[in-house]
């Protein structure tokens, strides 16, 4: 039961944050090219600051730490699945969870059935986060 809902907790957090990569790389490259020194800095839990006027109500080494962790969760992620499932598991979740394309257009690109993608989908995800 504990794995279970280990798996799901961790399926959907993924989910989001891929839902979210491509924003994040872009406030993280803005963020560098505003204050370059983040790039170089070593963040310490010490540094974070709240800073109100920022529109995300944290400070700049706080949001680009949280932007860089989860970019790289998603990153890993993607990864693992590579390694473990193969390219093309990787390219159809990249296809479903970051460009967030619609099923029925990604199992017919792979030439698979909407419920054998859905299968593939929950098989991947599970040797991911195993």
């Amino acid at each position: 039961m504990e794995k279970t809902q280990n798996y799901k907790r961790l399926a959907n957090a993924f989910k989001n944050s891929c839902r979210v990569y491509l924003r994040e790389k872009e406030r993280v490259r803005l963020l560098e090219d505003k204050y370059p020194d983040l790039k170089s800095s070593i963040i310490t839990p010490d540094m974070f600051r709240i800073d109100l006027s920022d529109d995300n109500g944290r400070g700049n080494y706080e949001l680009y730490q949280f932007l860089k962790d989860d970019i790289h969760f998603v990153e890993e992620t993607f990864d693992k699945i590579a390694e473990r499932c193969g390219n093309n598991a990787k390219v159809l979740l990249w296809s479903l969870f970051v460009e967030n394309r619609i099923q029925t257009d990604v199992a017919d690109e792979f030439g698979l059935t909407r419920r054998q993608l859905q299968y593939s989908v929950d098989k991947w995800m599970r040797e991911a986060f195993k």
